[in-house]
């Protein structure tokens, strides 16, 4: 293989003990292409995007080929691969992308009884610019066996000098019909806009850190909300509901739980998404209660963003976060006008998919613990508190103060301890949904 210059300073590498790579597979699953790495034994890795053309690098401790080092691939995102060596001895796999196509899973799966050990990449078409907007992003180990990593700042540069080593030394299979192929299909997807239900791409199969969820308790001092027989007020029963979630929540030592207001205050509607937005929150719960006319009507029910009102809210989202720093892991304030409203598209759209995964587990879990719902219990509306483009959001109505009945059990510790339980476990099927996504 053709070595490769390596970054100024790169720490050498021993060779890994008995480390091979036995095959390259691909398949179709989870709205894109898996990319299969089959290897000798257990392994760190590290994989990025490199642009012009589109292209998904892996590298990988020094390893001995018992397959092919160069390839045409038929289906899916991924026309070819070629390989070489980095200068600290590492290998490194360059596959050539059809089309635009960002990383949205890549993890090491230890071998079992019908697979290997194989590092496993989830690949989902994109924009042009979801791509760019992910170049800074290393997914694995930074740190491979003793390479110097970049700092986090140094990350969009880190790609631009690894864009160097590579076309300033090539890879065999550089001028290859690989390459070739894959340059003459590549389309022209500037305003193309990306597919839903896309995840981040975890570095690991465990938990890295607490997940980091924002319970909203519905108005608040001076705006009592809904008002019931017997001087039940919406307002302290959101509270009483949320506390209860919060402590849940945070006993079983999964997740961090913050509370918009834990006192009977009032919170202006965009102070409470930006609450959540500063706690770069993993999720968002609203906790409200309900009140019609008519008294016989009784359930609970769950709200997501619609369509109609992310389409509407984008311009003036774009205006509004072009100022305001990182939306979805991209600066808007280095950011055109056009692409800021492209991304900020994208970003609800992913983030509205999402909700939608939160909503289908909290319906799910409310029917297992017995609480009562209305027919066609998941809605959609354009509440203000789940319009943030980077937080998946939910607003559940506990029930209605105008039934008497619901009302006084509404009141009731029991089932407010009931309920938050309820929440919790959609919370908790949401995010093992989330992992297996990422990790399948």
């Amino acid at each position: 293989m053709l070595a490769l210059p390596g970054l100024s300073g790169a720490a050498q590498t021993k060779p890994a003990q008995g480390q091979s790579i036995e095959g390259i597979r691909t398949g179709l699953g989870a709205g894109g292409t898996r990319l299969t790495v089959d290897l000798g034994i257990k392994s760190d890795f590290r994989a990025f995007h490199l642009a012009n053309p589109y292209r998904i690098v892996l590298d990988l401790p020094s390893s001995k080929w018992l397959s092919p080092k160069s390839g045409l691939m038929s289906g899916g995102l991924v026309r070819g691969f070629r390989s070489g060596t980095l200068e600290g001895g590492q290998t490194r796999i360059i596959f050539d992308l059809g089309r635009a196509a960002v990383i949205s899973g890549a993890v090491f799966l230890p071998k079992n009884s019908f697979d290997k050990n194989r590092v496993v990449i989830d690949l989902a078409p994109s924009s042009a610019n979801l791509f760019n907007a992910r170049l800074p992003q290393v997914y694995g180990s930074r740190d491979l066996k003793g390479t110097i990593a970049p700092p986090p700042a140094a990350a969009t540069s880190y790609a631009r000098e690894q864009d160097r080593i590579v076309r300033s030394a090539g890879l065999p299979g550089e001028d290859s019909d690989v390459t070739d192929m894959v340059r003459q299909k590549q389309p022209d997807l500037s305003a193309e806009k990306a597919p839903e239900n896309r995840t981040a791409a975890p570095i690991s199969r465990k938990q890295a850190r607490k997940y980091i969820v924002v319970i909203d308790a519905g108005h608040g001092g001076e705006d009592p909300g809904a008002a019931g027989r017997g001087g039940i007020i919406e307002k302290r029963i959101t509270l009483t509901i949320a506390k209860e979630l919060e402590r849940q929540l945070s006993e079983t030592g999964r997740y961090r739980a913050i509370l918009t207001r834990s006192t009977d205050k009032y919170i202006k509607l965009r102070e409470r998404v930006a609450i959540a937005k500063r706690a770069k929150a993993d999720l968002f719960i609203s906790i409200h209660a309900d009140k019609i006319d008519r008294t016989g009507v009784r359930g609970a029910s769950i709200y997501t963003l619609s369509q109609n009102a992310s389409d509407n809210e984008t311009a003036r989202l774009a205006d509004q976060e072009n100022n305001s720093g990182v939306v979805a892991g991209v600066d808007l304030a280095n950011e055109s006008q056009d692409v800021a409203d492209i991304l900020l598209d994208l970003a609800m759209r992913e983030k509205m998919n999402e909700s939608k995964l939160l909503a289908k587990y909290l319906d799910q879990a409310f029917r297992d613990k017995s609480i009562r719902l209305l027919p066609n219990s998941h809605r959609a509306a354009g509440f203000a508190v789940l319009k943030a483009p980077d937080v998946p959001a939910a607003l559940i109505e506990t029930g209605f103060l105008s039934n008497p009945e619901e009302a006084k059990l509404l009141s009731t510790s029991a089932f407010q301890r009931r309920i938050a339980s309820a929440m919790l476990d959609g919370i908790d099927g949401y995010f093992r949904k989330i992992q297996a996504l990422q990790k399948f």
